[in-house]
């Protein structure tokens, strides 16, 4: 099997003897992060890679990179003219300061404000705890970190708020996932740790526990199993810091266990009938819910062969388990578990643990005199039964991305053209139409657990969610801390729902294949965004032209049959961003 590798203790010798040979490489000096997600700085890193300013031996697959210690940056949000050689801002004398000698260091955090506006309806993902809602939603995050020694310190609460205006509830939702398309009737407002940690740092080695938000793999858009779209959950950490340098090659790794939250909110998972177009009832806080739904435990390592530079091989694994752990070992036990399901609920022995794995291979391939790279990702939500089951039907439960991006020199200093396409593919493969819970809405991060692949109601891997599939492509030009970019994203909406549940779409029986070809919910628009600076003010502006085509599934319920169709709820949008960073 593919991912065998991971189900036997060599596995974890594997991982253990990694770390031991990070703890004892050199160690560098500064080990401040770049949240995941943060607009310009966070693609900044990456693209320094790909105009070959930085080492072409770091991933980028296990995110947030330490820059410091990966790619030699020392201060990444300070002055820095390998990345930024227009900047002559200086920031020093305020948002760093140094103690004993150099040996205690506090420092003040950019402050990061983010609002969107949303007219029709929710739009937008990959953006940590901010929630899916119409109207004017606002993000803001700031905080302080400290090193003495090895132990480093940081505090970076964010706070996010959203009108929460009403739009219409769908028809149907998905089933066996905690995955609200709105966060209750009110206007939203919370509070979180964000991206805070406490830490140790031994040469390449560093572990400690953190609320920051993880990104597995090389996608830009999405992920399949790991990103920044739900808020960062509370996870002790155990992963290389930098590229481990070894004689077959380099490799990078990371161990997190932590408990993920319930969104607070239940609803109905269909309409019942009396109303047109039909709806689902309202979205509702739920009392009865437990703070936490399930812990987990993940590993993913990235290895860079000596004999294929810029080739980086990942592998992820994801052990999910309903409930609380009553223990630390709980969730270092559950690695263990059969892939079968031997010893879980689902298994032959009853009254066993009722547990979900999620696993994954992904690959990145970097050109650095090209200033391009490939990537790619292809998720497993559940394990094959033997052999013959994983030869007959390879593709069932899975779900893939992929992407390239080129960076081209332009004339004049610092000018680059950069064109970048990515593909997403969460539609369940025909192999899960065909099994008797494809008419229960059967998708990818969902799970018999109830709650699915979730934190605080958002999925933790590809933010467009279950059964749905996107495309982007687009250009920016870069000229220093200024970009111009033009981008085309599609995004067609929970296939596997609309295929395997929405009843009412049925022609000529109950048929799940036999639909209303014209009624799939599909976005699509222009992305237009320019960043640029003004002192230690960093901007970013994001105008999204936004086109619908069947809301939620939907008839127009004024509409009048034409020679093709009957028109579904269509609709134009316009959805705005303003992001703000300020470095003191």
């Amino acid at each position: 099997m593919i991912f065998s590798f991971f189900q036997s203790t060599r596995y974890s010798q594997r991982i253990l003897s990694l770390f031991a040979l990070a703890f004892i490489s050199a160690s560098v000096a500064r080990a401040q992060t770049i949240p995941v997600g943060m607009p310009f700085f966070d693609d900044a890193l990456h693209r320094a890679q790909l105009m070959g300013l930085v080492d072409s031996n770091v991933s980028f697959m296990v995110r947030p990179v330490q820059p410091g210690r990966a790619l030699g940056i020392q201060n990444p949000n300070g002055v820095d003219t390998l990345l930024f050689p227009n900047d002559t801002n200086h920031y020093e004398p305020l948002a760093d300061q140094q103690f004993a000698k150099g040996k205690i260091r506090i420092s003040l955090l950019p402050v990061y404000f983010h609002t969107r506006y949303n007219g029709h309806h929710p739009y937008g993902w990959a953006d940590g705890p901010m929630v899916s809602a119409r109207g004017f939603q606002q993000y803001i995050s700031a905080g302080v970190y400290a090193k003495a020694g090895p132990l480093e310190v940081q505090f970076r609460p964010e706070l996010v708020k959203a009108q929460n205006k009403p739009f219409q509830n769908p028809p149907f939702r998905s089933s066996q996932i905690d995955f609200p398309e709105r966060m209750g009737q009110d206007a939203y407002s919370e509070k979180f740790m964000g991206q805070s940690f406490v830490k140790l740092s031994k040469g390449a080695l560093t572990v400690g526990y953190s609320t920051e938000n993880i990104w597995w793999g090389a996608g830009s858009k999405n992920a399949i199993i790991m990103s920044n779209n739900a808020p960062g959950f509370g996870h002790y950490t155990i992963n290389t810091n930098k590229p481990v340098k070894t004689r077959i090659g380099t490799f990078e790794a990371q161990m997190v266990a932590g408990k993920l939250k319930h969104s607070g909110f239940q609803y109905p998972l269909r309409y019942t009938g009396g109303e047109w177009p039909p709806i689902a009832g309202d979205v509702v806080p739920d009392t009865s819910a437990p703070q936490f739904h399930s812990y987990f435990n993940g590993v993913t390592a990235v290895y860079q062969p000596k004999w294929t530079p810029g080739l980086f091989l990942g592998a992820t694994r994801i052990v999910q388990v309903q409930g609380e752990p009553t223990k630390a070992s709980d969730y270092f036990s559950v690695l263990y578990l059969s892939p079968g399901g031997e010893q879980t609920f689902s298994g032959p022995e009853p009254g066993k643990i009722n547990r979900n794995q999620l696993v994954s291979l992904s690959f990145r391939y970097l050109f650095p005199k090209a200033h391009a790279e490939i990537y790619g990702e292809v998720g497993r939500e559940d394990w094959a039964w033997d052999m013959e089951d994983f030869l007959t039907r390879p593709a069932a439960t899975t779900a893939w991305m992929g992407g390239v991006r080129k960076l081209q020199a332009m004339p004049g200093k610092n000018r680059w053209l950069q064109v970048m396409a990515e593909v997403t593919k969460i539609q369940a493969p025909m192999d899960n139409y065909l099994q008797p819970s494809s008419l229960l809405g059967y998708s990818f991060y969902t799970n018999g657990n109830g709650v699915g692949w979730t934190n605080n109601g958002q999925v933790l891997g590809a933010g467009i969610g279950p059964g749905s599939n996107m495309f982007t492509l687009g250009a920016t030009y870069l000229n220093g801390f200024k970009t111009f970019g033009l981008h085309f994203e599609r995004v067609s909406y929970n296939k596997d729902l609309y295929y395997g549940a929405i009843d009412y779409l049925f022609l000529g029986g109950t048929n799940p294949y036999f639909k209303d070809i014209s009624k799939m919910y599909t976005d699509w628009g222009i992305l237009l965004n320019h960043h640029t600076s003004y002192g230690k003010l960093f901007v970013g502006y994001n105008l999204h032209i936004l086109r619908t085509y069947n809301f939620q599934w939907n008839y127009d319920p004024k509409g009048v049959a034409g020679d093709f169709r009957f028109p579904g709820i269509n609709a134009w949008s316009v959805n705005l961003e303003i992001s703000a960073v300020y470095r003191f």
